[in-house]
């Protein structure tokens, strides 16, 4: 049904007059609980509602014909024509800022505007959200966060130290020897999922700062001699083959190093052969480069292969393997690239990344070495 046809059930007959319409939506804007905006083309409020004006100490008319950056404090009114030149018709812009109160204070807000003609001339049309309590949750959490992530990672390093300790004094044949073994792993695992924890939420709020702060372009040849070198040091019986791809550029969020090295080590931790084999794969194409990290492990049945990366986690009985390959697959996301699983012949797993190249260049001399 036509919008309008809608509307009469509000204002009265299809026949109803253009001033009923316009009467229900003034009422409609003023009583809609949220701020309401419309900023003109020389860069001033010429309509606010009740609620914005209440939310910030002000009158509806001391409000209209002040500037928006007298009002948004993060807002450089010397480049409004920029901002205003920046919208296309009925394209809207969603911001996080703060608005200034009459007492001179701020308060964060969130912002939805919209482009649109009035009178047949171009105007912004925003929402005003007050988000003062939902800063407040993020800053308590952040602090619990970090909070618990130092207190986690300090007590695990004191009780890895005494399990060091204690190790020292059994035999080597000890059967405890083997029971020591396996909590200092955990241990081990857990400082890892901290640390992991940390970069995942400093990588997110780089991707929350815009495209340009989420990726740059790195070599890829020396990302994975870092990765090879670390996994060799932390398992040196492990035989682990590999290619030189040379020197590739891809783009790449932070922390794509340690997510490779994660998937390495991931084939080598889970594998239950008498001899654990990974072999690392670069195939080059014309705009993507992919690598596969291939083990001959027990494998992953098909209607796992989403639930390891954390996927569909619904409940207790159908569960990720925990948060190594969610770190992992968001790094590999916010690098815009994919990751997926495939079946290993004869048996085994191999976990395939597809990442960006760099477009077709020449390598200075100083690449080359």
């Amino acid at each position: 049904m036509h919008p309008r046809h809608e509307l009469t059930k509000y204002v009265g007959s299809e026949d109803c007059a253009e001033e009923s319409v316009s009467e229900f939506f003034g009422q409609l804007v003023e009583d809609i609980g949220v701020g309401v905006a419309a900023v003109g083309t020389n860069g001033t409020f010429i309509y606010v509602n009740d609620h914005y004006a209440g939310m910030l100490g002000r009158t509806k008319e001391d409000l209209i014909g002040r500037s928006v950056g007298e009002i948004n404090t993060a807002f450089d009114q010397a480049r409004f024509e920029e901002y205003w030149h920046s919208f296309s018709m009925n394209e809207t812009h969603v911001a996080e800022t703060v608005h200034r109160t009459a007492s001179g204070e701020t308060v964060p807000v969130r912002t939805n505007v919209t482009r649109v003609e009035i009178g047949g001339e171009p105007v912004n049309v925003g929402t005003i959200q007050d988000i003062s309590e939902l800063e407040r949750r993020r800053e308590q959490l952040d602090v619990l966060r970090r909070v618990l992530r130092h207190d986690l990672r300090n007590r695990l390093n004191v009780v890895s130290g005494y399990v060091d300790l204690i190790e020292l004094e059994l035999d080597s044949t000890d059967e405890l020897h083997d029971h020591f073994t396996h909590i200092q792993t955990e241990i081990e695992h857990l400082l890892a999922t901290s640390e992991n924890s940390r970069r995942l939420e400093n990588l997110l709020d780089e991707s929350a700062s815009g495209p340009s702060q989420r990726t740059k372009m790195v070599r890829l040849d020396r990302l994975l001699e870092e990765a090879l070198a670390r996994v060799r040091t932390k398992f040196p019986g492990v035989d682990v083959e590999t290619v030189d791809p040379g020197p590739v550029r891809v783009r790449a969020a932070e922390y794509l190093g340690q997510a490779i090295t994660h998937v390495l080590s991931n084939g080598i931790l889970h594998n239950d052969s008498e001899r654990p084999r990974i072999e690392l794969g670069v195939t080059v194409g014309e705009e993507r480069v992919v690598l596969s990290v291939a083990d001959n492990g027990p494998g992953i049945p098909d209607e796992r292969k989403d639930l390891v990366f954390g996927r569909e986690e619904t409940d207790q009985l159908h569960h990720g393997n925990g948060f190594g390959l969610f770190f992992v697959e968001n790094v590999v996301e916010e690098s815009d690239g994919e990751i997926w699983i495939e079946d290993n012949e004869p048996r085994g797993s191999i976990f395939k990344i597809a990442l960006d190249l760099e477009p077709r260049a020449p390598v200075d001399r100083a690449e080359r070495v």
